[in-house]
C-alpha cells in the first residue's frame, strides 16, 4: 500500500464524515412516527373463523410494550402489505394507543434488516476478495454515494429545495469523490469527470425537454405519499423526474468515461508516440464497443422496473399504443432513452477531453 493510496483512503473517511456530521437529516411529521412501531415475534397462529384473517399470538420486544403478549388479527386480503405469518416469525407491529388506554394493532412488515445487512456484508466481502485493494476504494466510493443521496439529496428535495439545483450540485460530488476515491488525482480521473458530468447533464436537459412535451413526472401514486408526508409543500414534479433520471444514468455515465479514459490512458503511456488523432480514433473505437452494453443495462434496468405492469397488459391483451400513451409507462420509455442519449454522448465528451489533456 503505497503513501498516495493512503491519502485517498484517509481523504475518502474525513469526507463521508463531513456529510455524516455537518448535513441535518430530513423533515418531522409528526402524523407518521417511528415511535409507533415495535420489533415482535410470532408465538403461535390460532384457529380462525375467517379466510379473510388469520389469529396470532405476538410477543413484543421493545419498546415500552417489551415483554407483552398480545393476540391480534392479521389481514389476508390482497393488499400492498401481505402478509402471511407463521411460528417464529419476526414481524413490525403498528400500534396506536387511544388517550382510553385502549390499542388498535396491526402487523406491518417482517423484520428484514438482519437479512439485509448480512446480504450488504456478504457483497462488501466478496469486493474486498475479488477486487484487493482497490475493492477497499470501491466500497469507500458505495458508502460515499449512498452518504450523499441519503444525507444531503433526498433531504433537500423533501424540504423542496429546488430539484435541478439540489441534483447538480449532488451529482459533481459523487462523480468527483468517487473517480478520486478509486483512481487519485490524474488526467483520466479529470477527462472521466467531464465526461461523466457532460452525459448526465445531457440526459438531464432530454429529460426536461420531454417530461413537459410528454406532459409526464413521477408516478402519480408517489407523488400522493410525498405530498402526504411532507405536509403539503409544493414540489415541481417534473423537475423531480429529472433528479431521477439524473441519478439513474449517474452510476453508468461513470463506469463508461472511467472505462474509456484508462483505455485511453494506457494507450499512451504503453505507445508515447502515438498522434492525438489515433487516441481519438481508438478511443472512439473502444466507446462504441460500450456503448450497446451500457445502454442495454439501462433499457434493463427500467424494463425490470415495470415488468409486473407490462404482464397485466399483455395478459389482457392491450392494444400497444394504449400501452405506450400510459403516463408510467412513457416514463420509463424516458428514463431509458435520456439515460442511454447521455451514455452515448458521454463517449466523445470523455474521448476528446482526455486527448487534449497531453
Amino acid at each position: 500500500m503505497n503513501k498516495l493510496s493512503i491519502l485517498r483512503i484517509i481523504f475518502s473517511i474525513l469526507s463521508l464524515f463531513l456529510i455524516l456530521t455537518l448535513s441535518p437529516f430530513g423533515i418531522k411529521n409528526d402524523d407518521y412516527n417511528n415511535k409507533d412501531l415495535y420489533r415482535a415475534v410470532v408465538l403461535e397462529t390460532l384457529e380462525s373463523d375467517s379466510t379473510d384473517t388469520q389469529k396470532i399470538k405476538v410477543l413484543v420486544e421493545e419498546g415500552k410494550f417489551n415483554g407483552k403478549e398480545f393476540n391480534i388479527n392479521n389481514t389476508l386480503m390482497l393488499s400492498d402489505n401481505l402478509l402471511t405469518l407463521k411460528k417464529n416469525d419476526k414481524i413490525v407491529l403498528l400500534i396506536n394507543e387511544y388517550e382510553d388506554g385502549s390499542l388498535d394493532i396491526t402487523t406491518y412488515q417482517y423484520v428484514r434488516e438482519k437479512k439485509i445487512l448480512h446480504l450488504v456484508l456478504f457483497f462488501i466481502l466478496l469486493v474486498l476478495i475479488v477486487g484487493g485493494f482497490k475493492g477497499v476504494h470501491a466500497v469507500l466510493s458505495v458508502a460515499f454515494t449512498i452518504a450523499v443521496i441519503s444525507i444531503l439529496l433526498i433531504p433537500r428535495l423533501i424540504r423542496g429545495d429546488n430539484p435541478i439545483t439540489v441534483t447538480i450540485i449532488c451529482s459533481l460530488i459523487i462523480a468527483f469523490f468517487s473517480l478520486i476515491i478509486q483512481q487519485g488525482f490524474s488526467k483520466k480521473t479529470f477527462s472521466s469527470l467531464i465526461g461523466t458530468l457532460g452525459g448526465v447533464s445531457i440526459a438531464g436537459i432530454v429529460t426536461l425537454i420531454m417530461s413537459k412535451s410528454l406532459q409526464v413526472s413521477i408516478n402519480s401514486e408517489d407523488a400522493i405519499g410525498l405530498m402526504q408526508v411532507t405536509q403539503g409543500y409544493n414540489f415541481n414534479f417534473q423537475a423531480l423526474l429529472f433528479s431521477s433520471i439524473v441519478i439513474g444514468a449517474l452510476g453508468a455515465n461513470i463506469d463508461m468515461s472511467m472505462s474509456i479514459a484508462t483505455a485511453m490512458n494506457e494507450l499512451k503511456e504503453s505507445t508515447p508516440s502515438i498522434s492525438r488523432n489515433d487516441l481519438i480514433r481508438a478511443g472512439m473505437n473502444i466507446g462504441r464497443d460500450v456503448i450497446g452494453t451500457m445502454s442495454n443495462t439501462l433499457v434493463l434496468a427500467y424494463v425490470g422496473s415495470a415488468l409486473v405492469s407490462l404482464m397485466i397488459f399483455v395478459g389482457y391483451n392491450v392494444n400497444l399504443s394504449y400501452i405506450i400513451n400510459l403516463e408510467d409507462i412513457s416514463m420509463e420509455i424516458l428514463r431509458s432513452l435520456a439515460g442511454s442519449i447521455g451514455i452515448i454522448l458521454c463517449v466523445p465528451l470523455t474521448v476528446f477531453a482526455r486527448a487534449f489533456m497531453d
